[in-house]
């Protein structure tokens, strides 16, 4: 039919388009080799199938773009081109490569030379990944880390293709990205999360003489962002009006204020102060991220915490803490409060908390699966029939129970990574809370506010909201709160 010299060039493009030849053949033939009775109902129905089969969106060819982020440092957006509903169409990621640990500087050299690679690996790896289906997120993760096995330190390659597959699938599917992701992690009723801002940065990584690495205002709620805005103006009013004036304020890269003051309560004052002046004192809590690894003396087994001459060991570091949020009754979380190789602190830690209202949380204890086990999982006998009876004790001894883990989303080389971690911690804690992270390397991804709403008991960690980076991040918050009503 197509073939026809009578067809005018856009129908024969439109029938090639749509394979209504290759349909209507099918049908025919259908209907011929079953010889039904009624054949106009069994045509009916052929058609019926073919109008309600789920569409399969099939990856094509997928291609690197060198821009800039937020930083003028060189990263990659990726444009996919996908087979879809006999089509072929364009999908540009709203994800970006942003790695912040100092192992991937490799990737944000000054010849930028790295990305310019992984452009030309991108196209490679593209040829093996052509003809997947966007749904197989795992098949396509495994070929991703095949790759990754040959050619170590190409996480730049690999991790933005992971991660795009859901928010490609989501857009051509016209779904919610965030029930997708439910859809992902089998939940069945997703909750609004909270907000853990970060609001004053101190320790040494930013020359500040305050060993807490993160002061935490939590907020949740109706108006929790606008809770936000007020004790963050708050804050910068309080911090401008000091001795220092302009000068004092000081950011840092996520736009959270560096610790005006230089002792923990210097800087507790003024944010109490900042949340006293917004008439909030009963309706948002504190948290501490104290990341302990920073003040360890790890030849002493001991914490300096105010004084190098006079090192805290673990029992005297937590008597601190238990009297500091006795003293301050809105400081209702510690994370890493205690080093995570100090195993014996912990468990002390532990039971000085366990009948508080203060929670304890960690980014390194349950940081991967094999960590998450030694902690989760009750070794027996029967289990491991290879342990003698006093390893076993030992081991399960060891387990720490904690009620909260930070996660930011980019510590997985791929999508599966994280979603087989966060499985397995739901299936072993119900009750442990998740702290989903914003990337440090601001860019407008805000792939992660969509995971926290995805999860029983989220929470979302994000600096305030200054930078526009981090405004369109909250605008997401707001509108998943509004399709959540």
């Amino acid at each position: 039919m197509s073939k026809s010299p009578y067809i005018p060039p856009e129908v024969k493009a439109y029938i090639e388009q749509y394979k209504i030849e290759d349909i209507i053949k099918d049908a025919v033939n259908t209907i011929l080799s079953q010889k039904p009775a009624d054949p106009y109902t069994t045509l009916s129905q052929y058609f019926g199938k073919i109008q309600l089969s789920t569409p399969v969106i099939e990856l094509d060819k997928i291609t690197g773009l060198e821009v800039l982020n937020n930083e003028l440092k060189s990263t990659i957006q990726l444009i996919f081109t996908v087979q879809f509903k006999n089509q072929k169409l364009h999908f540009n990621s709203p994800l970006y490569f942003s790695q912040a640990f100092s192992e991937q500087e490799i990737f944000y050299d000054d010849e930028q030379k790295n990305m310019k690679q992984a452009i030309q690996e991108i196209e490679k790896v593209s040829l093996q990944l052509r003809g997947k289906k966007s749904k197989d997120q795992k098949q396509v993760d495994d070929n991703l880390l095949k790759y990754l096995t040959e050619h170590p330190n190409r996480i730049n390659v690999i991790q933005q293709i992971s991660f795009s597959l859901l928010p490609l699938h989501a857009h051509f599917m016209n779904q919610s990205l965030s029930k997708l992701l439910c859809q992902q992690f089998n939940t069945q009723e997703a909750k609004t999360p909270k907000i853990f801002l970060n609001l004053l940065q101190g320790s040494k990584l930013v020359g500040s003489k305050c060993k807490i690495y993160k002061f935490l205002l939590i907020c949740d709620g109706e108006g929790a962002v606008q809770k936000i805005q007020n004790v963050v103006n708050n804050v910068k009013k309080t911090i401008i009006s000091g001795k220092k004036g302009e000068a004092g304020l000081q950011y840092y890269q996520d736009g959270t204020f560096i610790c005006p003051g230089d002792t923990i309560p210097d800087n507790l004052k003024i944010i109490e102060q900042a949340i006293d002046a917004a008439q909030l004192k009963d309706q948002v809590q504190l948290g501490l991220v104290w990341l302990a690894e920073l003040f360890y003396v790890p030849e002493e087994k001991k914490y300096d915490l105010d004084n190098p001459k006079k090192l805290l060991d673990a029992d005297q570091l937590i008597d601190y803490y238990f009297k500091l949020c006795q003293e301050k009754p809105n400081i209702v979380y510690l994370e890493d409060p205690i080093h995570h190789s100090d195993i014996v602190g912990w468990t002390k830690i532990t039971n000085k908390f366990k009948d508080s209202k203060v929670k304890l949380g960690s980014r390194r204890l349950y940081s991967n699966i094999e960590k998450a086990k030694k902690h989760c999982e009750v070794l027996t006998l029967q289990t491991n029939p290879e342990l003698s009876e006093q390893q076993i004790n030992q081991m399960n001894n060891e387990r720490i129970n904690i009620d909260y883990i930070y996660k930011p989303l980019y510590e997985y080389n791929t999508f599966t990574e994280l979603q087989n971690h966060l499985s397995y911690l739901i299936s072993k804690k119900s009750t442990l809370q998740f702290i989903i992270g914003d990337s440090l390397v601001d860019t407008e991804d805000s792939y992660f506010i969509d995971v926290a709403f995805s999860l029983p008991n989220s929470n979302i960690n994000i600096g305030p909201p200054i930078k526009y980076e981090k405004i369109v991040k909250y605008n997401k918050f707001l509108k998943l709160c509004h399709e959540s009503d």
